[in-house]
């Protein structure tokens, strides 16, 4: 049987959405010895500010600060990411059936941008049919952080948890303690000087307003408050927990 290949891959359409939505869970997992990824399913060629090598330089960065195991991108377009396009499927198949992850979650939550909208409706898509021997996919056009993935494409591959972030109004399934991690993160976003600062010669954006990084804060804080702890980070998955004793951690 094929083992997995990693613990917790992080799958968003920017290089900078893994960092503002599950830096700290990634950062508190990877110090615990989990083996993180994340992937960028596009160079981010559309961005308001800074080309696709400006990006995924301070991605490189922002990877070291998390401490990952790895990072790739793929290269779907960005600003036309679907769920409805086969080859947009296909590649995120061969993802996780190469990567091969215990958990997968895709991020940020889905509002404003049309990427961020289509993408988990993408993955949740391309995990069932990860699962599927018959369908035969090939490998995309692919960048690696650091080296490749360990081990083979797998024929198939079953994800035990498919989560997404959780919105404000939303129950969430998962509020993950990030406390102990939430200095790695702020460490991470800093990297992304060409999204989150206004320096002279960039646009001004939604994301280098002042206030966008406050607002992660106090989105952390608020879940942390829910949770008893002082940052959090929710998800929303449809699996439940199946368990022979009591959990180890604390229910809120």
């Amino acid at each position: 049987m094929t083992t997995a290949g990693c613990d917790l891959l992080c799958i968003g359409p920017h290089t900078d959405d893994a960092e503002i939505a599950l830096g700290g869970t990634l950062a508190v997992m990877a110090a615990a010895g989990r083996r993180t990824w994340v992937a960028d399913l596009t160079a981010g060629e559309l961005a308001s500010n800074a080309e696709p090598e400006e990006r995924w330089a301070e991605a490189a960065e922002a990877g070291r600060a998390l401490g990952l195991t790895g990072r790739l991108q793929l290269a779907l377009p960005d600003g036309f990411v679907s769920a409805s396009d086969r080859d947009q499927v296909a590649a995120v198949v061969w993802l996780l059936r190469r990567l091969r992850p215990r958990w997968v979650v895709s991020v940020p939550e889905p509002r404003r941008h049309p990427d961020h909208l289509a993408t988990p409706a993408l993955v949740a898509r391309a995990a069932f049919l990860a699962r599927l021997p018959a369908l035969a996919v090939q490998a995309p056009q692919v960048r690696w952080w650091r080296a490749e993935a360990d081990g083979e494409l797998a024929e198939r591959w079953i994800c035990e948890v498919v989560a997404t972030t959780c919105l404000p109004d939303q129950t969430p399934a998962v509020i993950v303690d990030v406390s102990a991690g939430w200095e790695a993160k702020l460490a991470a976003l800093a990297c992304f000087r060409s999204q989150f600062r206004r320096e002279a010669g960039r646009r001004p954006t939604h994301i280098n307003d002042p206030d966008f990084l406050a607002s992660i804060e106090d989105r952390a804080r608020a879940w942390g408050r829910r949770a008893g702890v002082t940052h959090g980070e929710a998800l929303v998955t449809d699996a439940v927990p199946v368990v022979a004793d009591l959990l180890d951690g604390g229910w809120r």
